[in-house]
């Protein structure tokens, strides 16, 4: 299928409407905890010991997840060692079973990974195949999977692409979501691609709908999952770096509901005004009202110390811990 910009939108409204179905609507936010990069194929265990490919010369079926599989089998002084070429992997035991039962954990990373990929995709089996041979479809509807790295690595498929157009509308379309378990997650994939926001945005309409929905996501969101909202001042702050994207800042610093953004909002200045130092005066207007009138006490004394540092030419200090971060 040949997708548009638009197409690939309505995919995405069709994937997302069938999630809150799922899920028997907007639920909150899952926390997915750390990325874990995968890296796979492991370390060879066999070359560790200088075992041959040619000593592999035995053979068995090996059964899990319900599917069958060929271990080829090495009996050597150092204790018997496994190969499952289809798979890429291996494992070794002082005795058969002792090989096979560390094989099966060697493979439940990858098989976890593969069963996530499935269910995020609605798949009836495990997906077997490699991301980088996706269409957009299911790329962008892994930004929503459960394991971050799956998302992850969604992610910089579709970042290599970004540029052409294709994927602006679902990256905006995901920074509004509200509803879906995992839209931190997909929502810091999204802030990511959109560090190169001009251009990622093909028209300046698309670049002030980007901007408008990074501006109520800070302004709105009562947690800071994944660090996403932090994500999203550091954006704006320092990487985006134009006027327009200070005017978010300081609109969620002096206006927003939220603790989150507003030391979001707060981060993001400092590295703004080292890319526009001709705006300067209008964050430290906003540091100021902050310093004063913010209803919480530790962005009061954040907006003082970061004011402190714009005026010193200072780099900036940390930020504070909220009640809500634990």
């Amino acid at each position: 299928m040949d997708w548009t910009p638009d197409s690939l939108c309505a995919s995405l409204e069709e994937f997302l409407e069938a999630e809150s179905g799922r899920n028997r609507g907007p639920v909150p936010p899952v926390n997915p905890g750390h990325r874990r990069q995968f890296i796979w194929p492991k370390q060879s265990v066999a070359a560790q010991y200088n075992v041959k490919p040619t000593e592999f010369r035995q053979s068995l079926r090996y059964e899990t997840h319900g599917e069958a599989f060929e271990v080829l089998v090495a009996e050597t002084p150092f204790g018997v060692f496994g190969r499952c070429e289809l798979l890429k992997a291996e494992a070794k035991g002082a005795t058969t079973e002792g090989m096979l039962s560390n094989l099966s954990r060697e493979l439940e990373p990858l098989f976890s990974r593969q069963f996530a990929i499935s269910r995020t995709l609605g798949l009836t089996r495990r997906f077997d195949g490699h991301l980088n041979e996706l269409s957009p479809d299911p790329l962008v509807r892994l930004l929503f999977c459960e394991d971050r790295d799956v998302a992850y690595t969604a992610m910089q498929e579709i970042d290599a692409h970004a540029a052409s157009g294709l994927f602006t509308p679902c990256l905006i379309r995901i920074i509004r979501e509200d509803g879906h378990p995992y839209r931190r997650t997909a929502q810091w994939c999204a802030l990511d691609i959109f560090e190169d926001l001009p251009n990622v945005c093909r028209t300046t309409q698309e670049a002030e709908e980007a901007l408008e929905a990074i501006r109520v996501l800070m302004r709105t969101t009562p947690d800071d999952i994944v660090r996403t909202i932090y994500k999203a001042g550091d954006v704006l702050g320092d990487h985006v770096a134009t006027e327009g994207a200070g005017d978010v800042l300081i609109d969620v610093l002096l206006h927003g509901e939220q603790p989150y953004g507003r030391r979001s909002a707060i981060h993001g200045m400092i590295h703004l005004c080292e890319w526009l130092p001709g705006y300067q005066e209008k964050v430290r207007q906003a540091l100021r009202t902050a310093a004063d009138s913010d209803p919480d006490p530790s962005l009061r004394a954040y907006a003082i110390a970061t004011l402190d540092n714009i005026l010193l030419g200072g780099p900036h200090g940390p930020e504070p811990v909220l009640a809500g971060d634990a």
